[in-house]
């Protein structure tokens, strides 16, 4: 499997969670009720799946492509670094409306509502402008000697025993979790 798609296929995996937020919300909107643990474990999901994302795409791929020209001050670059900082402080603000939704303040259900919407909305416009476009400049930039490495680097193994049970902790939310929101909209 190419790096391509390795990232690729982690934007599938991204899309099912987001799917799962926007369910989270629309039950909150609702006036439902949703686990504090389940919310936790999503923000779990985001912050563990979008770091290990992001470090692929800022350690290794962003500096690759700075040595054929397509460094930090190219607009495209810019604009997804750009999107994974807002992306960490939409994951912040929902952390902190997390713990006010568990300690009972009413004002925190609306507050997730927002700014859920808003993380699953600009992450999908993030994944889009990747998948459409950046990945293939990418692909057409970097020499097939570059494509192994990054592969290769792409494809290494969690580094820790905790790296790897916490991947595997997301494996078993993507099985678990879009099933338990599809039951919600069976249930109303």
């Amino acid at each position: 499997m190419r790096f391509l798609d390795i990232l690729t296929e982690e934007h599938r995996e991204f899309a099912v969670m987001l799917d799962v937020l926007d369910a989270i919300a629309a039950r909150l909107e609702g006036g439902g009720g949703v686990p504090t643990s389940v919310l936790a474990d999503v923000l779990d999901f985001f912050q563990h799946f979008a770091k290990a994302h992001h470090d692929k795409e800022e350690d290794v791929l962003f500096p690759l492509l700075a040595r054929h020209g397509m460094g930090p001050d190219q607009t495209v670059v810019n604009a997804l670094h750009s999107q994974h900082e807002a992306g960490r402080m939409y994951e912040a603000k929902l952390r902190n409306e997390l713990k006010r939704l568990a300690g009972g303040d009413p004002g925190a259900a609306p507050a997730v509502v927002l700014d859920a919407r808003g993380y699953t909305e600009l992450i999908r416009e993030h994944i889009r402008i990747e998948d459409k476009y950046f990945y293939s400049l990418a692909d057409q930039v970097l020499t097939e000697a570059e494509h192994a490495r990054v592969t290769r680097e792409f494809d290494r193994p969690a580094e820790s025993r905790e790296a790897e049970a916490e991947r595997q902790r997301c494996r078993r939310m993507l099985e678990i979790y879009p099933a338990m929101v599809a039951s919600w909209s069976r249930d109303a």
